[in-house]
């Protein structure tokens, strides 16, 4: 056995937002230099989420068996994913719908921090 998991994608990026640079052209936000650059730029970190669903939570949460959800899920992706009914050892699934992108401005390491101010900004 391979040992794969569901990961996400995360970098470092610099953005522009144009409702950022007015709010700083109109005095709203002020640059700190370090997370605000004074010419607008926002330094953020950027992580790509793809969803991964694990089934036996989703039946238990829809409340019925995860075998009639693995059914209800194989028809109607069109019979596309017969690994649904054939294969019940594997209890995640990644469906064939977008992922997101989300920006957080701040350190990420103080998400569970609720004393923290963070801006988290969900994009597509």
């Amino acid at each position: 056995g391979y040992d794969i998991r569901p990961t996400i994608a995360v970098t470092k990026a610099h953005i522009d937002f144009p409702e950022v640079k007015d709010a700083i052209r109109t005095g709203r936000i002020v640059p700190d230099g370090k997370i605000l650059k004074e010419d607008g730029q926002s330094m953020v970190t950027k992580a790509a989420i793809e969803p991964v669903w694990y089934l036996p939570g989703i039946a238990e949460r829809f409340q019925c068996t995860e075998q009639a959800l693995r059914q209800a899920l194989f028809k109607e992706t069109n019979m596309m994913y017969p690994e649904l009914l054939t294969r019940t050892d594997i209890k995640l699934f990644l469906p064939p719908i977008g992922g997101l992108t989300i920006y957080i401005w701040g350190d990420p390491a103080t998400i569970p921090d609720e004393s923290i101010p963070l801006t988290v900004r969900v994009h597509d």
